[in-house]
């Protein structure tokens, strides 16, 4: 499958922002800069830092959502510095650690405990973020970053409204860019208790999800039915369902796969807590969290083709959204196999209750 010059354009860009909990400003400015550049784009923040970019006019009834942190580490300011997010301690020790300015900051020594780690050298003042430092985002095959969790996600949302622009596409869809959810969902939790979106608003979580053997790399993204504290909207699911059945009947390289990844929690579950209706895609990830297979860490990484088939995805269903009815697609197969059932199960039904 060839990969879009378009979504390469923006990953380049995107993967390069050094990111973390807290502070998410880089990643930001690039897709404040995405709307300032377009027309047909309009930003909107909310009192906790959180963006919602809407597409089109009016009030979208699709909104894709992703966060814009990955785990980091904040220094102390007494020669150690706090794991932010779901790194392993003993990953670190070693590890070379970089300002947001790219500067070499510290290394990671000894293990603390408590999710700290000691600075060598004594570190930099308190409350200073530190990311890992690892080399420059790569897309060919695969496509490997520091934080390919979740800025992806949002080179892929960007990309959509290039493609929804460029097709000259008249409706309306949105994405939700939400803060430090490496540290337990806090940006998403602010937003739900705070929006006036409508509860019946459709809210598809894209994340990066560990692969698994069941899930491999280069099989597609996931129709994700869930996680490990939530099932997400039946409804929802089936829709999803339909657009990558109709891409997968056109053919051209499209794969999907659908699975429930219950090896951790998305903000999907406090999209559907709060009453909306959710689904979840997301990408069989390699590398999950920087965690190198043979210990210490490493760059991230996702199938190339993926990305690609997650892109189109979203894309498609933000287009044939207004048609498609997850209720409806279920009533048809249910009636599909009842239609074929029921006469003969009339003509047993005697016989097998003699």
């Amino acid at each position: 499958m060839q990969f879009g010059r378009d979504f390469r354009r923006r990953l380049e860009t995107v993967l390069r922002c050094p990111t973390a909990p807290f502070h998410e400003g880089r990643v930001h400015r690039l897709i404040l800069d995405a709307v300032a550049a377009s027309r047909r784009l309009r930003a909107r923040e909310d009192a906790f830092g959180n963006l919602e970019v809407t597409y089109g006019a009016g009030r979208p009834r699709l909104l894709f959502a992703c966060h814009t942190d990955h785990p980091a580490l904040e220094a102390t300011g007494n020669g150690s510095a706090t794991i932010r997010g779901g790194i392993r301690p003993r990953a670190l020790r070693g590890a070379r650690l970089l300002g947001l300015d790219g500067l070499l900051a510290a290394r990671a020594g000894a293990v603390k405990g408590g999710g700290r780690v000691r600075l060598e050298g004594g570190g930099p003042g308190r409350g200073t973020p530190l990311v890992l430092d690892l080399p420059l985002p790569t897309v060919g095959r695969y496509v490997r970053a520091r934080a390919v969790d979740d800025l992806l996600a949002v080179a892929a949302c960007l990309t959509m409204f290039d493609r929804l622009h460029k097709a000259r596409w008249r409706g309306t869809v949105g994405a939700l860019f939400t803060r430090a959810e490496e540290v337990g969902f806090a940006g998403a939790l602010g937003w739900v208790r705070t929006t006036r979106t409508p509860r019946t608003t459709t809210i598809v979580n894209l994340e990066m999800s560990s692969a698994r053997p069941h899930t491999p790399q280069g099989s597609g993204p996931i129709l994700r039915v869930g996680d490990r504290l939530t099932a997400f909207s039946q409804d929802v699911l089936a829709e999803l369902e339909e657009t990558a059945a109709g891409l997968e009947r056109r053919g051209k390289g499209f794969r999907w796969q659908r699975a429930l990844m219950d090896g951790g929690a998305c903000e999907a579950t406090v999209y559907a807590h709060a009453g909306f209706r959710t689904g979840a895609l997301c990408l069989p990830l390699r590398n999950y969290h920087n965690h190198a297979p043979g210990g210490g860490v490493a760059r991230e990484y996702v199938a190339a083709d993926d990305a690609e088939n997650l892109v189109r995805w979203m894309t498609a269903h933000a287009r044939a959204f207004a048609r498609v009815d997850g209720r409806r697609s279920i009533d048809r197969r249910l009636g599909r196999l009842w239609r074929n059932h029921r006469a003969r199960l009339r003509r047993t039904a005697r016989e097998v209750n003699r």
